[in-house]
């Protein structure tokens, strides 16, 4: 056997490997030495061209870089019949030239010479050692008395060369090496026995008939090659088929994830990432289940299915949630879990996404159920869920430091989660590579399609006008036409100042903050502010990304009833009466960001649905009145004199 032989690039692996070469290098200089004293040398000669012309039928073992070839029946004879120092010149020899012609690099030449030459030198030494008797060269011996000590040979010369092979592939994936055997070698042991049943048959003929009758056992070997060659193809056709049908389940998972992710304004790529720790942490636990792995990856993506039977404004409420809101959103486990049972996954699904929310100590939901009682993977699925949430911005918070979320990790060890579970990933997660970057231009495209498609949908509200109690229609019919207006030779002043006028008659009392896009489009600049606390906020800037408004602009979500200190900070605290609630929405024409109007206002939850609904609908029409403005030629740091006069006059009028 030879192995296709692993890239050098890890420390570890090229350390291994020139630790095998000199081995056996060694073990092939004590076989020249020995060879010397070999009976009948012209035939052990023959017997290694034999071998070096057989070792072209090569079969590919599936799934892995390694190859079997029926010269390793002419090896186990040569031990046999030469011992130990020809046998292992041949395989070095046969190896060795099957290496050279596929053109490997002189490390992977090295080591596939020398990794089954030593395992045949060291299978030849437990051969003499248990059998007690000269090579069969030299005359004949009781042959059955020889079948337990070709056994031993089969076995070392097996164990040696697949588990050195598997170790190499195991340094070079970065896998378990006894897993890597398990998995790919250990049903090979067959082969092997194949090859020395039918090295001593042809042992049996020369002894008992002669060498010119042992010619007649090759064309055995040839329909052993050729049956065993078309088997390992029937296994890599089915392993192929396996993986299409692999690809076939997680694309269709991941692009009903992607619609989930649509839905939920704040987590956008969670489920990916949640999905990355998850695997690693179950590997880390020692889970090597491929089915249990594969039903992690798909839970992953998929355990926040059931929120698409939660209203939006409770899925994306900023502040926290009443008890009766929170009822409702625990409805979305078992809502999920019962939707994915429809699904005939061949793996486990569906148990992990109903447990992922309970708790280790029996206080979560939905059935309470504790301790190891809960699916592991829905133990670990929770721990990663709750880190990603923890270090992932919210309109309600920045994001934690990695430091923060893993101290309430640990103190909820134990209570809600596995302490096991949150040891091990406290370790490792930090070398955990996210899956975040998988993320493509085309899947961002579709989820803002999504997203766009729902606004569309949502936006036309003239019922909910209507309805509102706010008299504010003729106000929206205002907006709409301030496209127009400022198609014209309209500044950006007169565009803010008719638009903040406007605002204040849906949303009475608020203070407007006018933040546009700087040049460098890196910052947010107040360029306009009206209402109470206008002197406030100014000439403030904002980070794109950063605080509320920075993450309102970034993400390109609105938020509605939020806490203005995410915003405004220590500035925030000079404000006279507190502001306590803030509405914001980002401003795009067509594609472009433009900027994002918030309202600030005091007292809590200030702000009610419809009037989220009515500024998010105009939204757009300011974008393009605003960036119209711009255009014809006025600057985003208008005077605020100016832009004050104008508000004074349209509010006098």
């Amino acid at each position: 056997m030879t192995s296709g032989s692993p890239r050098l690039s890890p420390p570890g692996l090229r350390l291994y490997v020139r630790v095998v070469v000199a081995i056996g290098s060694a073990a092939l200089l004590h076989a020249v030495f020995t060879a010397a004293l070999a009976p009948r040398p012209l035939l052990w000669l023959a017997f290694g061209a034999l071998a070096v012309l057989t070792g072209s039928l090569t079969t590919k073992v599936a799934s892995v870089p390694v190859t079997m070839s029926v010269s390793d029946t002419f090896f186990f004879a040569a031990v046999v019949l030469f011992g130990g120092g020809p046998a292992t010149i041949i395989v070095a020899i046969a190896s060795g030239t099957v290496s050279w012609r596929r053109r490997h690099t002189w490390q992977r030449f090295a080591f596939n010479t020398a990794a089954p030459a030593l395992s045949v030198w060291a299978g030849a030494q437990s051969f003499f050692y248990f059998a007690r008797v000269a090579p069969l060269a030299d005359g004949h011996q009781p042959i059955q008395l020889l079948i337990l000590p070709l056994l031993c040979l089969a076995a070392v010369y097996f164990l040696l060369n697949t588990g050195l092979t598997a170790t190499a592939v195991g340094l070079d994936t970065d896998a378990s090496p006894f897993m890597v055997w398990r998995r790919h070698f250990l049903w090979l042991a067959l082969s092997f026995l194949a090859a020395s049943s039918v090295a001593f048959c042809l042992i049996l003929v020369i002894q008992q008939v002669s060498l010119l009758a042992a010619a007649m056992v090759i064309p055995l070997l040839l329909i052993f090659h050729l049956t065993l060659r078309a088997s390992y193809g029937r296994l890599e056709d089915a392993g192929h088929h396996l993986l299409s049908m692999d690809r076939l389940y997680l694309s269709t998972i991941e692009t009903l994830a992607m619609a989930i992710d649509a839905k939920d304004d704040v987590t956008h790529s969670h489920v990916r990432r949640v999905q990355a720790y998850a695997v690693a942490l179950a590997n880390a636990l020692g889970i090597s289940d491929d089915l249990s792995i594969k039903a992690s990856k798909a839970a992953a993506l998929l355990h926040d299915t059931g929120k698409l039977a939660v209203p939006e404004h409770i899925l994306n409420k900023p502040g926290g949630l009443t008890e009766a809101e929170f009822e409702q959103m625990k409805l979305h486990v078992d809502v999920g879990a019962d939707i994915l049972s429809l699904v005939d996954f061949p793996y486990p699904v569906v148990p992990i996404v109903r447990a992922h929310h309970e708790s280790w100590d029996g206080s979560g939901y939905p059935r309470g159920i504790s301790g190891t009682d809960i699916p592991i993977g829905a133990r670990i699925l929770s721990v990663v869920d709750c880190y990603d949430a923890l270090t992932s911005d919210r309109p309600y918070r920045a994001a934690m430091t990695d430091a923060a979320a893993v101290d309430i990790l640990r103190a909820r060890s134990g209570k809600m989660y596995d302490p096991q579970v949150v040891e091990t990933f406290i370790a490792i997660h930090g070398s955990i590579e996210l899956a975040e970057a998988h993320d493509d231009g085309k899947h961002r495209d579709v989820l803002n399609r999504i997203s766009r498609s729902r606004e569309d949908v949502q936006s036309p509200v003239p019922a909910a006008a209507q309805s509102s109690g706010l008299g504010a229609s003729g106000d929206v019919l205002a907006f709409v036409s301030l496209a127009r207006l400022a198609s014209g030779t309209t500044t950006m002043a007169d565009v803010l100042a008719l638009a903040s006028k406007l605002v204040h008659d849906i949303v009475p009392g608020s203070t407007a903050a006018w933040f546009v896009v700087d040049v460098a489009g890196s910052s947010l600049v107040v360029a306009d502010a009206s209402g109470p606390a206008a002197d406030h906020l100014r000439g403030f800037r904002i980070t794109v990304g950063d605080r509320l408004t920075g993450w309102v602009a970034a993400n390109r979500q609105a938020i509605l009833n939020s806490d203005p200190a995410l915003d405004l900070g220590t500035r925030g605290a000079r404000i006279t009466p507190a502001l306590q609630s803030c509405l914001s929405t980002p401003l795009l024409s067509g594609d472009a960001l433009v900027g994002v109007l918030t309202l600030y206002a005091p007292g809590r939850q200030a702000f009610t649905d419809d009037q989220g609904r009515l500024v998010q609908m105009i939204a757009p029409h300011l974008a393009q009145a605003i960036a119209r403005g711009q255009r014809a030629g006025a600057g985003v740091e208008a005077p605020a004199t100016q832009t004050i006069r104008l508000v004074a006059s349209r509010q006098g009028s």
